[in-house]
């Protein structure tokens, strides 16, 4: 549902002795919409200067001669949230005892920063329920969010569904790069080292930053140090475990996450679907790699666009998805 309110009081209606000199052009002060495509839908119908937020994003834009620009917001101010009906139960940490004596294993790194091609991972900056509107809504609030941090990386959500195991949310061919933070630092050799089968184990406190750069683990925005996924350890999808292809909240239906404090990625824990917790973000290639560029050409109200500038849709943004995930499943 679209609401406006009027930001001026139109001058003329206050009395008859008003100055015309000094008259302003009204416009709607706020549109609120649900989801971005809602606001892009009325572009054409909307003045310039108008206000619009996006429920979805929890953003504000202003519409500006070539479309819609992100307003930026200042710090959140906040209430004691109040206590839930069903909290997640937290995992207590890992005692040192068990970490001194973990065994070897090849995927752990020591916290430096990667030269050469590597694959970011970031989370986004809410926490979640099971009702994510679907996968695809997920990969766009991936892409949405990465370039409003100014980022121009191709990401994807890293979750599961019937059709898409954990393991496949990355091209092949880069499939062999190290994973990294917003930060730079390594998290994982490769991307497959993930689904070695120690369930995606990291050493040390886990270092993943949202795309506002928040740490996740110490941040308080989210209460609850668990990540949704859907997969088994393999990187395979958990069946009938993504709360009804991440389309529903109902606390009958469980979802498969993995708690921080597990230091692992894919710890196999079951919570119900109207939890709130954290959704991770991975480029589907390398942002170094050299992308094809797209035969669309673009034009707005200031002229032909960059294909790098350009916004795109939910359904334009899937086309690219689906182009990158179409070529040849070869090492290059």
């Amino acid at each position: 549902m679209l609401c406006f309110s009027p930001a001026f009081a139109n001058t003329e209606s206050r009395g008859h002795h008003s100055d015309d000199s000094n008259t302003a052009k009204t416009v709607p002060s706020a549109a609120v919409f649900q989801t971005t495509e809602e606001m892009m839908r009325l572009t054409s119908n909307s003045p310039v200067g108008a206000l619009a937020y996006v429920i979805e994003e929890q953003a504000l834009f202003v519409k500006v001669n070539s479309g819609w620009q992100y307003v930026l917001l200042g710090s959140l101010v906040t209430q004691s949230a109040p206590a839930t009906s069903t909290p997640a139960p937290a995992t207590p940490p890992m005692p040192a005892a068990s970490l001194v004596h973990i065994p070897q294993i090849s995927n752990l790194v020591e916290n430096s920063p990667s030269l050469g091609p590597s694959l970011r991972l970031a989370a986004l900056n809410e926490p979640l329920s099971g009702n994510m509107h679907g996968v695809r809504r997920a990969d766009y609030a991936c892409y949405r969010q990465a370039r409003r941090a100014g980022l121009k990386g191709t990401f994807k959500a890293l979750l599961t569904s019937r059709i898409q195991n954990l393991d496949s949310t990355v091209r092949y061919s880069d499939r062999h790069l190290p994973v990294v933070n917003m930060r730079g630092d390594v998290l994982f050799k490769s991307f497959s080292d993930i689904f070695d089968g120690s369930g995606g184990l990291m050493s040390g406190s886990p270092r993943i930053y949202s795309f506002n750069d928040k740490n996740i683990m110490t941040d308080s925005n989210w209460p609850q140090k668990l990540i949704w996924h859907g997969s088994r350890a393999s990187g395979e999808r958990a069946v009938d475990t993504f709360c009804e292809e991440w389309q529903s909240s109902d606390p009958t239906l469980r979802g498969m996450a993995s708690s921080l404090y597990s230091h692992k990625l894919l710890s196999q824990e079951r919570y119900t679907c109207n939890n709130h917790f954290a959704v991770l973000c991975i480029e589907a290639t390398s942002h170094t790699g050299n992308r094809r560029k797209r035969d669309i050409r673009r034009y707005n109200n200031s002229g032909l666009l960059d294909d790098e500038d350009y916004m795109y849709n939910a359904e334009e943004y899937q086309q690219i998805l689906n182009e990158i995930f179409a070529q040849p499943y070869r090492e290059i």
